[in-house]
C-alpha cells in the first residue's frame, strides 16, 4: 500500500528555510528498508519519528503524526545529529 503525505505549506517552507530539506527527500527517507520509527522525542503522544536515508544520501529525522492508515501528516524534518547517525548505522 502506498502512503500520502501532507505538509502545511508555511511549515514547509520554515523547514526548507531552517533545514534546507525537500520534500522530495522525506518521502524518499520512508522507502528506506533500514529506516525505523521511535516515539516522538519532544513527547507528544499521537507523533512518531521516523529515521532513514533519502535519496540524497542523508540520513533524516522526520517528525509526523499518521491521519489514517494512508497519509502521514509531516510536522518537520532534518538531518540526523551525528549520534542519531551512528545508531542507523548500527542499526543496518
Amino acid at each position: 500500500m502506498d502512503i500520502g503525505f501532507i505538509w502545511d505549506e508555511d511549515k514547509y517552507k520554515e523547514v526548507q528555510r531552517k533545514h534546507n530539506v525537500q520534500f522530495y527527500e522525506v518521502v524518499s527517507a520512508f522507502d528506506d528498508p533500514d529506516g525505523y520509527d521511535g516515539p516522538d522525542p519532544q513527547g507528544h503522544p499521537d507523533r512518531w519519528m521516523f529515521i532513514g536515508r533519502s535519496i540524497t544520501d542523508r540520513i533524516l529525522v522526520i517528525i509526523y503524526i499518521p491521519e489514517d492508515e494512508e497519509v502521514h501528516r509531516l510536522i518537520t524534518a532534518y538531518e540526523a545529529s551525528r549520534e542519531v547517525s551512528h545508531g542507523y548505522y548500527r542499526r543496518s
